[in-house]
């Protein structure tokens, strides 16, 4: 696999966002010249907003000369540049040019269009003969600075800014810069995949109770966005992730930052951006953003002397580490996870917690989890490709684009899929392994969503739960071989299994009441009765199930 190209954002310690107005060329050669020397390739930097525009109608000249010395100091350092041109927003705060009144009118207002485009038109000519120049990013999270707006107009906006660079410079990739916060699974509003742009480029900032499931998170972001990236033609690159060292280890940060890292480059990132290059000094701490957002001030791979923290090392290694493509198993998402339905809540934490939990426990033994969509698997043709070593992640892109399905697919914890999906999954040609989520509180529809019919082929026998009641809670899972202690749940209806009398499935296991709770239909396809994934404490519990499923053991 080839190396990731390791970035930093950039703002100097001396300054933050206030580069420009205090522009000092001997103190950003040395802090360039100091991330340089720790493994850096590239910054992206940043046109503030209020410094290149004072008014609608004019862009700033000396701001454009300095951008233009600031591409030459990267240059004399070998650095690249990736440049993000409409920045209203930056480190906890929106920075709107005086004379702008309402930024959320940036998508429609036929003035704020003309301003921004005289603004990217400056930028890009100016910058365009630079040889640091990398690429573009066209804001830094924009939906931050401009709240919602209808996708109709995100996308003529989009069009139009992405069609106005590749018009002046159509050799350098275009990120939109806007997070792509779709691949965490939430509503992506209107900021998709199908926009204009060269590059999926996530920002990622995520948060667990188990330090396994924190990586798995940030593999899941990247697995989604390597689907999509794939299904539409684009780059993927890990735009930017990070932590502060406030009251967090140097040590511990540089570890996880390290396995965050070698994640995203399993998933196809090629490159690998950490917020931020540097501290900020003490003294900017009584100035907007860092005096209300102080933890601000201690993001950088170097300290604010210019010293190197324990992440340089570690992202400098993982960003150039050979590594082996693990066999991929696929990981089914359903689309409730990421579309809202009609009168349908959205299974928000438990759904979370149960892919979380599996991915987590695929990784511990050994696999790379491929995000199979809801829609993939209904749009796919019914050949499986297989999946390890090198050759395998080249044959698994090319399958993702034919329609070629995983020869593995982990369903885990699922109550809700489209009608059509529950037939799919029950015709899939290689292995299935799933689990049933009954509900997760009181309300008028638990149970799984699915017909009579369909259940009945797919579960391989007729249910026999009591309507809208929770069942008695199994304990313990047995097997020909085995046992597993299983996790209670939070309230009586995430904790129900389906009953089941079987008419054509293989019961394998039995709870702890003696009734059918792993059973396989058509020798393919497992399924656990149980929420495993959604309520265990530890993806070890999860990984103990599927080892008995899969037969594989840690590391294997």
């Amino acid at each position: 696999m080839e190396p990731a190209r390791l970035g930093v954002n950039y703002w100097p310690g001396y300054a933050g966002p206030w580069m420009w107005r205090d522009f000092r060329e001997e103190a950003i050669a040395e802090d360039l010249a100091a991330l340089g020397a720790v493994g850096v390739e590239y910054t992206r930097s940043f046109v503030f907003w209020p410094d290149f525009m004072p008014e609608p109608d004019r862009v700033d000249e000396g701001a454009v000369e300095r951008l233009r010395r600031f591409l030459a100091l990267h240059e004399r350092a070998g650095l690249g540049v990736h440049l993000t041109l409409l920045v209203g927003h930056m480190s906890g705060e929106n920075w709107p040019p005086r004379w702008m009144r309402d930024p959320g009118q940036l998508y429609t207002d036929p003035a704020l269009l003309l301003a921004q485009e005289r603004l990217v038109r400056a930028v890009v000519e100016a910058a365009r003969p630079s040889r640091a120049l990398e690429g573009y990013v066209l804001t830094n999270e924009l939906p931050l600075f401009t709240g919602p707006a209808p996708a109709e107009a995100v996308r003529a906006w989009a069009s139009r800014m992405y069609g106005l660079v590749k018009a002046l410079d159509p050799g350098r990739p275009v990120s939109i810069g806007d997070g792509a916060w779709y691949v965490l699974g939430g509503l992506a509003g209107a900021f998709r995949p199908t926009l204009p742009q060269d590059v999926i480029a996530p920002h990622l900032y995520l948060a667990e109770t188990h330090p396994e499931r924190q990586i798995a998170a940030y593999g899941l972001a990247m697995a989604v966005a390597r689907r999509l990236a794939g299904a539409h033609g684009k780059a993927l690159w890990l735009e930017e992730f990070g932590a502060t060292h406030s009251v967090f280890g140097e040590e511990e940060v540089a570890e996880w930052a390290r396995r965050v890292a070698i994640e995203a480059r399993l998933h196809g990132a090629s490159h690998l951006g950490w917020w931020c290059g540097l501290d900020f000094r003490e003294e900017l701490a009584d100035v907007a953003p860092y005096r209300h957002h102080p933890h601000e001030i201690a993001f950088g791979m170097l300290r604010a002397d210019r010293s190197p923290r324990p992440v340089a090392q570690a992202l400098r290694e993982a960003a150039r580490a050979p590594l082996e493509m693990p066999e991929r198993v696929g990981l089914l998402v359903p689309s409730y996870a990421y579309r809202a339905y009609p009168f349908s809540e959205r299974p928000g934490g438990v759904l979370q917690r149960a892919l979380l939990n599996a991915y987590a426990a695929l990784r511990q033994m050994g696999y790379l989890p491929e995000a199979v969509l809801e829609e993939d698997l209904l749009k796919a043709e019914h050949g499986v490709g297989g999946g390890g070593g090198a050759a395998g992640a080249v044959d698994s892109e090319v399958g993702r684009r034919t329609g070629e399905l995983p020869a593995v697919l982990v369903a885990p914890a699922v109550q809700k899929l489209l009608a059509p999906t529950w037939d799919r999954l029950a015709q899939y040609p290689g292995r299935v392994v799933y689990s049933y989520l009954h509900g997760t509180a009181v309300r008028s529809h638990e149970g799984g969503w699915v017909s009579a019919e369909a259940a009945r082929r797919f579960f391989g026998g007729r249910p026999h739960n009591r309507f809208n009641l929770a069942e008695p809670a199994p304990r313990e899972l047995v097997w020909d071989g085995g046992r597993l202690a299983l996790p209670a749940g939070p309230d009586p209806f995430s904790e129900t299994p389906l009953v089941l009398e079987p008419e054509g499935a293989e019961v394998v296991g039995r709870d702890d009441r003696g009734r059918p709770l792993w059973v396989r239909v058509d020798g393919r396809r497992d399924m656990l009765l149980y929420p495993l994934e959604a309520l265990a404490e530890e993806p070890e519990t999860v990984a103990a199930f599927y080892r008995a499923v899969l037969g594989r053991r840690p590391g294997r």
